[in-house]
């Protein structure tokens, strides 16, 4: 290797034991080197006794869920006997090795498999994982591979990849540290270029080198075109992909024509094994037809594969081929390939040109398939190509649709809509109607037109029972809770008034219409059934996203982020993409209403900077509102009312009145931060309507309370007072535990003094406000100002050590300070405040931590947060010290204490 001794240094600095993280990722463009550097790499390690296992990304093989992984895994596969019989099944589904009729493999459970695997295999002696073209490795892989990379700490595994380019895939954590690869500078260049046989010199030696512009593989394929051709045109721009493709044509033209058929046929087959090309060459053809190519450095013959020098050779191969040729190729794979039905559906596909039933009928079986596993991004592909192929106009139409609803599970809202419009356009079918309709009500909702969504839907039709389970109706109750729109939520209501409950009081979609529609009114009796219906097994990812929603909206906290944390790890990468987004940022309202602050920003981090980057989506921007609600919590005020202004400036004129609302709060709390009460009560008296009514009406009513702390600080008691009644008309009897604590908070505020006791002693009474821990330390604190104001010392300090201590926990800053000025003002003299050690880890290791201290092993704990047990005992290990522990037993008085100070 010429001109890569950095390149190389870093590559064994990152992978050194000492690292970190012994990972690293190689940018640059193609032809740069960044194979050979990975080869360098891969020798080295095997030379040291490290385990190598490799594995090459392939275009044609993108849309194939796992290849990438099977390919990775195959050398030690057999390995996967000894893993635990859960993680086992799920890896073998994954590849069509389980049983015959598998349920969906488990993508979580998978992962899990594979980091037990490889560190079985690190066990015995060092492990490092190569994977190269990144960028045409399937979405399934990739998803599985930033798991592992997220979890490399303490194992000896090392982790390298390369990718075309200069931009990290999305899904690749941040912690992994990258390396560009450059061109090479000229003096090295034309050191390489020397080493070359006949190697040129004079003009045709400035034009390869003006030409290749020290791409590596450029230097050398155009120096043995050169040598082959005695030289390059001395004029004219070349465009050096362009030319590279025309090279390794003309290469490709010098073999024999049955090696050339055995290239195309490797070069359309891309990823398929060497025995399954075989099959498709010539009766009698044997290994001989690929030495002239293996001679000719075209490709490397392994015993169950075969790998080109480099894609570009593929591409050039298949390219340069004419069509007739190339379908030939696609056939004679599809024949071979019988007992791989998804392969084979993919290899009919490319020779098919007319429509075809049979084979769009196979496209579509393997694509839900792929819905089946989760590998959304082939199911998208196989059910284009199937609408493409097929001859009936209403499968058209299903595969459309159902190629749109994938897509919005992925979260590509404009890919969706493309299949959405078509498939409502062409429809012909009344049956279908509905269900097309309502997706494409939901595109609309998630782009922001919420106008546009809830006509789609609103017609007598969508109350209907099979309306209910296809989900219509659950799409227009959802649009009229984002919007908060009066007039669609009365619509509502009289539409659910003719409805038949009958047989689907307990549907998830039917509570879900009934619960959003009317939460106060029904929320009781929803209540009574929900941990019934929530239990069920079986549920589609639809349902528990609507179940834990609706437990969202009832304040049934912790059932919902237990129902929308089997839908979104915030471990994941890529994982806030799911519906949208609009999963990851249910989720973390849940956990901000939980105290789980931590957790809450790690799920919506990324989503917000879509948002902040112009991905203006519901997801995105609730989400931003999330983030600037913590921030205006936890110390950053003034980046709160920021993020809350973006939000606002967005979902004000598209009339998304749920997030406006959230917004608002956002940006009071951000100014009741600042000490900015005049900002505050104008923010939040902007989430009631100008005669007192809630602006929306459920989210409203839960910043009555902040609304009244404000106006009493600014002379707005009686107009609040007037808010206060109209929130408590709209809530009557149907108040949670939660809202009823918030609404006599609010009462105490605006009472009189002397029975303001009597309300802030009502709002603590039901220990069940403990579940929202901070807003139970604003009526601790609140009372204790009280207290202390009516000369009851002692009480007011235990109100207000209370206050502190769940605020301290928390990061509230500026309430825990304001909790301190007033202990001080009733002679407490106060330590610097800080949160509970527990709660200074990170989410991650405060999850291991408590886990620990019920008593699980370090592999059960792995297994229920899909790390190795090595890792868990890392964790363990490091989070010891911060607690000023030294043994596992001591863990439970940490938890316990903790919890005492959240109460």
């Amino acid at each position: 290797m010429i001109g890569r001794q950095r390149e190389r240094a870093a590559i064994a600095e990152a992978l050194a034991p000492s690292a970190p993280v012994a990972s690293l990722l190689l940018l640059g463009e193609p032809g740069v080197g960044k194979t050979t550097l990975l080869d360098s790499a891969a020798d080295t390690a095997s030379a040291a006794g490290a385990t190598v296992l490799r594995v090459r990304g392939s275009a044609a093989e993108t849309e194939l869920a796992f290849a990438g992984l099977h390919q990775l895994l195959l050398p030690v596969l057999d390995r996967a006997e000894g893993l635990p019989v859960r993680q086992r099944a799920a890896l073998l589904s994954a590849f069509g090795l389980g049983d015959d009729n598998p349920a969906p493999p488990d993508l979580m459970m998978m992962s899990l498999a594979v980091l037990t695997l490889a560190s079985q295999l690190a066990s015995a002696r060092q492990l490092l994982l190569v994977v190269d073209d990144v960028q045409w490795l399937d979405h399934g892989s990739c998803q599985v591979l930033g798991f592992l990379a997220r979890r490399l700490a303490g194992e000896p595994i090392g982790l390298l990849l390369a990718a075309r380019g200069t931009r990290r895939p999305d899904w690749l954590d941040r912690s992994v540290p990258e390396l560009l690869v450059p061109s090479l500078p000229p003096a090295e260049a034309e050191e390489l270029l020397s080493t070359q046989p006949d190697a040129p010199a004079g003009p045709a030696r400035r034009r390869i080198l003006e030409t290749a512009a020290g791409n590596p593989l450029a230097l050398v394929e155009l120096a043995r075109q050169a040598a082959r051709d005695g030289g390059l045109p001395a004029t004219g721009h070349v465009p050096v992909t362009d030319l590279l493709e025309r090279t390794f044509a003309a290469q490709v033209d010098e073999l024999p024509a049955a090696s050339r058929g055995a290239l195309l046929l490797a070069a359309a087959a891309e990823g398929a094994g060497l025995a399954d090309v075989m099959a498709a060459l010539p009766p009698g053809t044997d290994v001989e037809v690929w030495r002239p190519a293996e001679q000719a450095g075209l490709i490397r013959l392994h015993p169950d594969r075969i790998d080109f020098r480099h894609p570009l050779v593929r591409s050039a191969i298949y390219g340069a081929a004419p069509f007739a040729e190339r379908r030939r190729a696609h056939l004679a794979l599809a024949a071979a390939l019988r007992g791989d039905p998804d392969r084979r559906a993919w290899q009919l596909s490319a020779a098919t040109v007319a429509p075809d039933a049979s084979v769009a009928g196979a496209l579509e079986e393997t694509a839900l398939r792929a819905v089946a596993r989760g590998a959304m991004a082939e199911a998208v592909a196989g059910l284009e190509r199937a609408a493409q192929l097929g001859t009936d106009p209403a499968d058209r139409v299903r595969r459309l649709a159902t190629a749109a609803y994938a897509s919005v599970l992925a979260g590509d809202l404009g890919q969706a809509e493309a299949f959405a419009a078509p498939a409502l356009e062409a429809n012909r079918d009344p049956m279908t109607e509905g269900w097309i309709c309502g997706l494409s009500s939901l595109v609309a909702m998630l782009t922001l037109r919420l106008e546009r969504a809830f006509a789609l839907v609103d017609s007598d039709g969508l109350m209907h029972p099979a309306a209910i389970g296809a989900g219509v109706s659950t799409i227009a109750t959802g649009v009229a809770y984002h919007s908060g729109s009066p007039a669609q939520r009365a619509r509502l209501r009289a539409l659910l008034e003719r409805r038949d409950t009958q047989d689907i009081a307990s549907h998830p979609f039917h509570l879900w219409d009934l619960g959003v529609t009317d939460p106060f009114l029904h929320g009781a009796s929803i209540r009574h059934v929900l941990p019934a219906v929530a239990a069920a097994p079986g549920r589609l990812p639809t349902e528990l996203h609507t179940l834990g929603v609706l437990c969202l909206v009832l304040d049934e906290t912790e059932t919902a982020v237990s129902l929308l944390g089997e839908l979104v790890n915030p471990q994941w990468e890529d994982a806030d993409a799911f519906h949208a987004g609009m999963t990851a940022a249910d989720l973390a309202w849940a956990n901000v209403d939980g105290g789980r602050w931590a957790d809450a920003r790690l799920g919506v981090e990324r989503l917000a900077v879509r948002f902040l980057d112009g991905e203006h989506t519901l997801g995105s921007v609730r989400a931003l509102t999330v983030l600037a609600t913590l921030h205006a919590l936890t110390g950053e005020p003034g980046t709160a009312l920021r993020h809350a202004a973006a939000a606002l400036a967005v979902t004000e004129p598209a009339g998304a009145l749920g997030t406006v609302v959230r917004a608002r709060r956002a940006a009071g709390l951000a100014a009741t931060a600042l000490g900015d009460h005049a900002a505050a009560h104008r923010h939040l008296r902007g989430v009631f309507d100008a005669a007192g009514h809630p602006l929306h009406h459920h989210l409203s009513c839960y910043a009555v309370a902040d609304l009244a702390a404000a106006a009493v600080l600014t002379g707005h008691a009686d107009e609040a007072r007037t808010v206060l009644a109209r929130v408590g008309a709209e809530v009557g009897d149907g108040a949670s535990a939660r809202l009823r604590q918030t609404l006599d908070r609010a009462a105490a505020l605006l009472a009189d003094p002397t029975d303001a006791g009597r309300l802030f002693l009502a709002a603590l009474a039901d220990p069940t406000g403990r579940r929202w821990p901070f807003e139970r330390a604003q009526v601790w604190l609140e009372y204790g100002e009280w207290l202390r104001r009516q000369r009851r010392i002692a009480d007011a300090r235990e109100a207000l050590t209370r206050a502190r201590e769940i605020f301290d926990g928390l990061g509230a800053v500026h309430w825990s300070a304001r909790a301190e000025a007033e202990l001080r003002a009733a002679g407490v003299t106060v330590a610097q405040g800080r949160p509970s050690a527990l709660r200074s880890l990170t989410p991650q290791r405060q999850r291991i931590v408590r886990l620990a201290a019920q008593g699980l092993t370090n592999r059960e704990i792995g297994e229920r947060l899909f790390l190795s047990p090595r890792t868990v005992g890392t964790h363990l290990y490091q989070a010891f010290p911060a607690l000023g522990v030294s043994s596992r037993s001591q863990l439970r008085d940490v938890v316990e204490q903790d919890a005492a100070a959240g109460l």
